[in-house]
């Protein structure tokens, strides 16, 4: 995904994304309802980890999975 894309209302690139996510994080840069970003959190392949009842995402992991992602979506 190219930097220069806008990601959300509140982010216009990947470089102002703090360095720790949150799924309300997530349902804003994706565009999805609070609800597929929990679930999204809860997939296997997702790069989120638990802290306590915390659900939290590594910016850069989740740069590396939106690039995958991406990736597989184009040979599809």
């Amino acid at each position: 995904m190219d930097q220069e894309r806008t990601v959300s209302n509140k982010y216009t690139d990947f470089s102002q994304l703090p360095l720790i996510l949150t799924p309300m994080d997530i349902k804003e840069i994706l565009g999805i309802s609070r609800s597929n970003a929990y679930a999204l959190c809860h997939s296997k392949d997702f790069p989120a980890m638990r802290i306590g009842k915390l659900i939290r995402i590594s910016k850069e992991e989740f740069i590396e999975w939106v690039k995958k992602v991406e990736y597989v979506s184009l040979e599809a």
